[in-house]
């Protein structure tokens, strides 16, 4: 294993973080909450407020489908995490039982 056991159970919680963080901004992303526009890609000016419009709503979309992508890809990393716990504990109780058959010879 490449990492111990608390390392693989903070990967676990952070990823876990993650997701749901990524999704939460993901979905106010979508319904494109007027506190996020600040942090949208956008010019600082406009010619006229239907340009400015159609820019905003490109960029929530946009930046709402990264959000997704990366929380998908943090839900990977969940699953990763969960995988190396449950190998660990199998080879836990698999040297327990070698230790316990040993003090019983």
């Amino acid at each position: 294993m490449i990492c111990g056991r608390k390392c693989c159970l903070f990967c676990l919680f952070m990823s876990s973080w993650g997701f749901i963080m990524l999704n939460l901004l993901g979905i106010f992303f979508y319904v494109q909450s007027l506190m996020l526009l600040e942090s949208l890609p956008l010019e600082h000016q406009y010619n006229s407020m239907e340009r400015f419009k159609e820019e905003a709503d490109e960029a929530f979309k946009y930046v709402s489908t990264r959000c997704f992508v990366a929380a998908v890809i943090y839900l990977g990393f969940i699953l990763i995490a969960i995988v190396a716990i449950r190998r660990d504990n199998k080879r836990r109780k698999r040297l327990y039982k070698r230790g316990a058959m040993r003090t019983l010879r």
